[in-house]
């Protein structure tokens, strides 16, 4: 665990060198695909696409919001990381910042999984 720390703050703190922006953008791309508190938060978001009284096109609808606001916000996180006091600020405070905002989004997507459970449970009871 050490080690990933180093090797984070190595590259934050390097010579300079800052990856472009779609190399950023590809990273977290992956790593949220990879991530199970994403995969529940995805799952919570299509619970209303579920549901039977909607018409088709309203889920499309709803996906494309989704990816459309999704890769713009990654879009522009990625960005920001490119400003170099973030990238220093995030280096010195990488561990408390991810277990602080881990929490959180793991709370959101549990509570989300919930909400998902009793609307499944009540539609179909």
């Amino acid at each position: 665990m050490e080690n990933m720390a180093e090797g984070r703050n190595a590259f934050l703190a390097g010579c300079g060198d800052i990856p472009p922006a779609s190399c950023i953008y590809r990273d977290a791309l992956v790593t949220n695909l990879m991530n199970p508190k994403a995969t529940f938060f995805f799952v919570a978001l299509s619970a209303p696409l579920l549901e039977k009284n909607h018409d088709p096109s309203y889920a499309l609808l709803i996906g494309f919001l989704i990816v459309a606001t999704g890769t713009v916000g990654w879009i522009l996180w990625a960005l920001v990381f490119r400003w170099q006091p973030i990238r220093s600020f995030y280096g010195r405070y990488a561990v408390i910042l991810d277990g602080i905002l881990s929490l959180v989004l793991a709370g959101f997507g549990f509570s989300m999984l919930y909400s998902f459970g009793r609307m499944t449970v009540e539609n179909f009871s």
